[in-house]
């Protein structure tokens, strides 16, 4: 039961256009969150609050260089689901 519990958390955390938005941002490469932000459109702020649902569910990690936080997936099930979702538009 607790492997559908996970599916079940990742489907929940990964079901937000913004956070689906930043997966595809770390797709190809290690981003700020000042490089998202200014991908993505929406403030530094917000962002950063994604970014800690996704960090604390496991997705993404973040690593730092010097002053600057980096950002990068872990779960690779979080790229082949954007991929699954991509597909169907």
């Amino acid at each position: 039961m607790k492997n559908y519990v996970d599916m079940a958390e990742i489907l929940r955390v990964l079901g937000h256009p913004i956070r689906l938005r930043i997966i595809n941002e770390l797709v190809d490469s290690d981003k700020t969150v000042s490089q998202i932000w200014k991908a993505i459109g929406f403030s530094q702020a917000l962002i950063s609050q994604h970014l800690a649902v996704l960090r604390h569910s496991g997705i993404i990690k973040s690593a730092r260089k010097g002053n600057t936080v980096y950002y990068s997936i872990v779960n690779p099930v979080a790229i082949e689901i954007l991929k699954l979702i991509q597909k169907q538009n």
